[in-house]
């Protein structure tokens, strides 16, 4: 006899845990959205008296990028440093050590060493972003990642052009309190947009029209109207460096790929506009002493390069350290701190020289030879997309045009230039490594919940 079991009256059900995802290239697009409250964003959080030190929305949003993506890391239980990383990080303790040196020659109290070594800070924390996407941000997320960018500055100069015709005196208007030309400049119908700033606003337009220009050129379709916004903002800005940078960077994209007819019709399409609005444009530019080289600005840029080259000359070697130059030069050469202006110089790669010396001169350097061979082998790989060999020569001319536009301003030190800089390098990073992955689906990357 065949006995058979009876099935079971109740059946059990135990529902499966699922892990929490997330990406880390999604927390980096979010952050990067949120660019676009740039000064707008300040939480005070303590006064040096002369100087505000506030904590601003988008540094708490690049720090969130930056704890996740390393949570992400922990989970995988890896972690890659490659050489760009390596010498940037070594340029960072070259500074520091430099810093420390300085507060014990000089006599710096510990609360004014503190506020030199928060800027180290604040200059890792961005260049931690680079740190992070080289570990979470793969090669099918840079059409994603780049997108975002470029719609958080177009928003920026959208924005920015409105401003100028409607608002002049933005920043006046948003702190009513700050004192004139110690905290914001009296900009009148210059371009500041949310940055508050002309010349740092047309240095983050810059670099981004260069990169549209290179995939315009590489022979990627990017609607007209995106770089004819930029180019206007940018021509707003009354930013003569910016100008200059953008000429430059021009020239970077024209010395790696020729001058293709693609770049000669926008070129043209941009003229032909700019032509149309001289008149305009003159009388708006003589109007803020634009049109030559005597006014006060560059007075002050001269006088600010004289004395960089001074310190520099006194302390060759590891120079002064990160943030500590208004305090030598008050204490040592007798100039007095009156602002944010005294904190920093004029000068570019001058001006890291007398932060860190010949010696962090010449790591911040090789650095960038390290990222200019990692662009050129990009544009040179057959299996790379159009797009992503226009990003790598956009990259490279960015870069080169922040270079000269830092020695008018000092934008190679500025945050919101560094995050540009710093995402743009790590996308290169990201298609270098996998340039024929850009059509895959990206995974999520797990975080344990």
């Amino acid at each position: 006899m065949i006995v058979r079991a009876n099935p079971p009256l109740v059946t059990t059900w135990a529902p499966t845990r699922r892990a929490f995802t997330i990406r880390g290239a999604d927390v980096l697009r979010v952050a990067i959205a949120l660019l676009v409250v740039a000064n707008l964003g300040r939480i005070p959080v303590f006064s040096t008296g002369e100087r505000e030190a506030p904590v601003l929305v988008n540094d708490l949003c690049v720090a969130a990028f930056v704890v996740t993506g390393l949570a992400i890391t922990f989970a995988r239980r890896s972690f890659r440093l490659d050489r760009v990383g390596f010498v940037a990080l070594t340029f960072a303790a070259v500074g520091a050590v430099s810093a420390l040196n300085t507060a014990v020659r000089v006599g710096l109290t510990s609360f004014e060493t503190l506020v030199s070594l928060a800027y180290l800070g604040r200059w890792l924390a961005y260049f931690a972003i680079y740190l992070v996407m080289v570990n979470v941000v793969r090669a099918r997320d840079v059409s994603a990642v780049w997108g975002t960018l470029e719609s958080a500055m177009l928003t920026i100069a959208g924005f920015g052009i409105v401003q100028a015709i409607f608002l002049p005196g933005f920043s006046q208007l948003v702190y009513a309190g700050s004192r004139p030309y110690l905290d914001w400049d009296p900009q009148g119908h210059r371009l500041v947009s949310t940055i508050l700033d002309p010349n740092i606003a047309g240095a983050m337009l810059m670099a981004i029209l260069l990169v549209e220009l290179a995939q315009i050129s590489v022979g990627v379709r990017v609607p007209r109207w995106k770089p004819l916004v930029l180019f206007a903002a940018l021509v707003l800005t009354l930013s003569r460096s910016s100008a200059l940078g953008l000429v430059l960077g021009i020239g970077v994209i024209v010395a790696v790929y020729g001058v293709p007819k693609r770049l000669l019709r926008a070129a043209a399409v941009a003229f032909v506009i700019a032509l149309a609005a001289l008149p305009k444009l003159v009388t708006f530019a003589a109007s803020y002493n634009k049109l030559g080289l005597s006014d006060a600005s560059a007075m002050a840029r001269l006088a600010a390069w004289g004395m960089a080259l001074k310190v520099f000359a006194d302390h060759p070697w590891i120079g002064v350290g990160f943030n500590t130059y208004g305090f030598v030069v008050e204490r040592e050469y007798g100039v007095p701190r009156l602002g944010v202006a005294n904190y920093s110089a004029d000068g570019g790669l001058l001006f890291a020289a007398v932060l860190t010396g010949a010696v962090g001169l010449a790591l911040l350097l090789w650095m960038f030879i390290l990222v200019y061979r990692r662009c050129a082998s990009v544009w040179r790989a057959k299996v790379a997309t159009a797009e992503h060999r226009g990003i790598a020569i956009g990259t490279l001319a960015s870069i080169v045009a922040t270079a000269a536009h830092s020695v008018f301003v000092n934008s190679l030190f500025t945050t919101f230039v560094m995050e540009i800089m710093w995402v743009l390098i790590g996308l290169t990073f990201a298609i270098a490594h996998n340039p024929a992955a850009a059509d895959r689906p990206a995974p999520p990357d797990p975080v344990a919940s």
